[in-house]
């Protein structure tokens, strides 16, 4: 399921005429010069829950652009933001088992991270039906297993009657 949510995004971004490349991480790995611009950023974590058999995601994406100059800062911002909202229409029109929700929201980036890129942030909720497959569950659980019993460490004794002696040198 996580996967699909990933690939979802991906296949939207690989598509995307304007973005070069697609990145799944912690926002801690930004600006570090390793990725191609414009960006589509997609943040680990994915939040999710169980409502009535539907997942309801929650999920944080950028647009970033890294800018010239401090006037291409505006236009930049503008341009992600439509092409966010452009994959967001995209992805209502062509799954149909995912659902966006109307109550996504966007934030402006300016200055963010090292490289000092700029564009939009996307919060998005939507729905997934639950892809379970309920007759296979029988096969993922056995009555009679048992945890093993290894020892995690083997048993040895230190020090067991004496203290122990250290030759450290304290003079030249």
């Amino acid at each position: 399921m996580i996967q699909s949510v990933i690939n979802i995004f991906r296949q939207q971004a690989r598509e995307h005429k304007l973005i070069k490349s697609f990145c799944y991480n912690r926002n801690y790995e930004l600006g570090n010069g390793n990725e191609n611009h414009p960006l589509f950023w997609l943040e680990d974590p994915i939040l999710g829950r169980n409502q009535s058999n539907l997942f309801v995601n929650s999920v944080n994406f950028s647009i970033l652009f890294v800018p010239s100059d401090e006037d291409d800062i505006l236009s930049l911002q503008n341009l992600a933001f439509s092409t966010g909202l452009n994959i967001l229409e995209r992805i209502k029109l062509e799954n149909t088992n995912v659902g966006i929700l109307p109550t996504w929201t966007f934030l402006t980036l300016r200055d963010y991270y090292d490289n000092n890129a700029c564009g939009c942030r996307f919060s998005v909720d939507f729905t997934q039906l639950n892809m379970q497959n309920l007759c296979l569950i029988g096969e993922q659980f056995d009555e009679n297993k048992q945890f093993e019993t290894e020892a995690i460490l083997d048993n040895f004794e230190v020090f067991i009657d004496k203290l122990p002696v250290f030759d450290i040198k304290i003079s030249k």
